[in-house]
């Protein structure tokens, strides 16, 4: 997802951003599956210090929108980082 559009005034958020787009870069390149894991987890991680952010403010548009964009990123890549290799059943 892209931010540079938005105007959200808050530190935090620039630093997590920028995390997270390292992170899905990293997804997008040919990688294996435990690798995307990997830097799906880290989005996961990053999105969460959003969603705890201690200055969280209902009242505070820039929150509510951070907020918004850290949800959207746990949608999108929880399923990622719970997958698992399939393990291929040995046959005698």
């Amino acid at each position: 997802m892209e931010f540079e559009n938005h105007n959200i005034k808050c530190k935090t958020f620039w630093d997590v951003e920028r995390v997270i787009k390292n992170a899905e870069a990293k997804i997008k390149e040919p990688r294996n599956a435990a690798e995307r894991r990997y830097y799906a987890q880290d989005v996961l991680l990053e999105s969460r210090t959003l969603l705890s952010c201690p200055d969280y403010n209902a009242r505070n548009s820039d929150c509510v929108s951070c907020r918004s964009f850290a949800h959207r990123y746990t949608q999108e890549y929880k399923y990622l980082a719970k997958t698992e290799r399939k393990k291929v059943a040995k046959r005698y």
